[in-house]
């Protein structure tokens, strides 16, 4: 019998425990609603990579929470007190307890007014450690740093500044060296998502698009135009896709490089000048652009559709006065994918002057280039191609593509395979 009882009490316990837990931590998400918390934990790969909780799945749960919040306080506080009523033996003795409670509350200032006062004490202590700490690494980073800015300052692109200093590869796990050494901007090659024409990352846009939260390694540069115009936005030296070793396109995408306006009239992408120059692609394809005039020269392609279809469109350059955004400018850098669009920030045209992509070698996925209304469209020196197949026509230029001026000379068609990954 003592036995029984023991292994009784211990199950008690541990029911107590597994309620008061649950309904605790209930309550606490309930009220506080950690999404920022959430942001700065997400996401959590459990050992050997066998799942990520990501940062999406989470919210979808904390959202849950908040949309039936006085049903989730209710459950939690029932919780609590169900593991703790299993253990009254004596109603007799509780109401006793909770007469008693008014007096306990009285001196409760005393007791918590210690226990602050050891915290306070506690927490001075190791701040002082930290502060020591802190300075310690500031110095160290601070001497790492000056070979790796002699070497960006002489043109070196961050990535084989890292290679040479035996600090990283080339490859993903550099780019992460690299922006703690220098931080996160277009200049320095960085990905993440920009809102131009800012040349850091917008902490909000990433947050909302969970940029890095539902996929840990995700390396996109993503440029999102608002309604200030920009003078200038200028890519080149870069590899894209699997043009490099360890990298893979996003889950879901397909397009290595995209650029977009929105569809129908409304913010769709207003470009004086786009420059497509030296790039190599799986396939290129331009749809939905109205054009003053389009130059397509000198490129190869493994079979190629060039509609030559005539608009209206006058010539168009972009002005913006005293608050034209002057430039966004990289060069050099690996990334996934390069994506440039309109997306939320503006209900109207976005407005480019000159969006010069040059010198880009892109693996594993399409190039695609639709939605605009662009002064003067250049694709030169370009080969687009995967499968050695004329038929299959890798290089289209689409119908709904119109200009007023076509100028379309010495393309020629070669079987081509993509490119080696480096």
């Amino acid at each position: 019998m003592n036995v029984i009882k023991k292994i009784g009490n211990a199950l008690l316990g541990l029911f107590t425990f597994l309620t008061v837990i649950s309904g605790t931590v209930g309550l606490t998400i309930t009220v506080v609603n950690p999404v920022n918390l959430w942001w700065t934990i997400a996401p959590i790969q459990l050992p050997y990579g066998i799942y990520i909780i990501t940062y999406s799945m989470v919210m979808e749960y904390l959202q849950y929470i908040q949309t039936y919040y006085y049903y989730s306080l209710g459950i939690s506080i029932a919780t609590i007190l169900l593991g703790l009523l299993i253990h009254v033996r004596s109603f007799k003795q509780l109401l006793q307890l909770v007469k008693a409670t008014p007096m306990a509350i009285l001196k409760s200032p005393i007791l918590i007014y210690k226990d602050v006062k050891h915290l306070r004490d506690w927490l001075f202590e190791k701040i002082e450690y930290l502060n020591g700490e802190s300075a310690k690494w500031r110095r160290f980073f601070s001497i790492m740093k000056s070979p790796y800015t002699g070497l960006r300052m002489l043109g070196v692109n961050p990535q084989m500044a890292i290679a040479i200093l035996g600090i990283g590869s080339t490859t993903a796990v550099g780019v992460g060296v690299a922006e703690v050494l220098e931080e996160r901007s277009f200049a320095n090659g960085s990905a993440g998502i920009y809102a131009a024409p800012s040349e850091y990352p917008d902490e909000e846009l990433e947050k909302a698009m969970a940029w890095r939260k539902d996929n840990p390694d995700d390396n996109t540069l993503r440029i999102v135009l608002g309604s200030t115009p920009v003078e200038l936005i200028s890519i080149s030296d870069v590899s894209i896709g699997t043009a490099y070793t360890g990298s893979a396109l996003p889950s879901g995408k397909a397009e290595a490089i995209l650029i977009e306006g929105k569809s129908g009239q409304d913010a769709r992408l207003e470009i004086g000048e786009l420059m497509f120059d030296r790039t190599t692609c799986k396939t290129l394809t331009l749809s939905d652009i109205n054009a003053h005039k389009i130059i397509v020269q000198h490129n190869i392609s493994d079979g190629q559709s060039i509609a030559q279809t005539i608009g209206t469109q006058r010539d168009l350059r972009i002005s913006g006065g005293n608050f034209m955004a002057k430039e966004l400018k990289t060069t050099g850098g690996t990334y996934d994918r390069l994506w440039l669009d309109t997306g939320s920030l503006t209900s109207t045209n976005a407005k480019i002057n000159k969006l010069n992509l040059s010198n880009i070698v892109s693996k594993g996925g399409t190039c695609v280039i639709r939605k605009a209304d662009i002064g003067l469209l250049t694709i030169q020196y370009s080969a687009v191609g995967h499968d050695q197949n004329f038929a299959t026509k890798e290089f289209t230029v689409q119908s709904s593509t119109v200009a007023s001026i076509w100028d379309v000379n010495n393309n020629r068609e070669v079987l081509l395979t993509e490119p080696a990954t480096e």
